[in-house]
């Protein structure tokens, strides 16, 4: 189980970077789902502004799960990228949606990570 973002960090360190690219892509198809929902919640003007806030959280998590999936070097630490997207979701106030989709990918909820 997952208590802290530390201890997501370090779970999410420790996989293959074939399994990080699942993760950040299982993470970004549950944004997908909350999207649906924060479009319909608030002011038009917050509407906006959430879609724009998980297109932006989706945008950095694809383009880190390509580099993981091209083989590159020259890409964010996985610590720096998981934090960026925690920080992106805060400032949001999106980060309960994004916690639920880290625990929920990191966690295995969507079947294997290897497979």
């Amino acid at each position: 189980m997952i208590t802290s973002t530390e201890s997501a960090i370090l779970l999410f360190e420790s996989l293959t970077d074939t399994e990080k690219g699942r993760v950040l892509g299982r993470v970004c198809h549950y944004l997908t789902v909350v999207a649906r929902a924060v479009c319909t919640e608030g002011t038009p003007e917050q509407q906006r502004e959430n879609l724009i806030a998980i297109n932006e959280i989706q945008h950095k998590a694809l383009g880190q799960m390509l580099a993981y999936q091209s083989g590159r070097k020259d890409r964010y630490s996985d610590r720096a990228v998981f934090l960026a997207l925690v920080d992106l979701a805060k400032k949001a106030d999106l980060l309960g949606y994004l916690q639920r989709a880290l625990a929920k990918a990191l966690e295995g909820g969507w079947g294997s990570l290897s497979s």
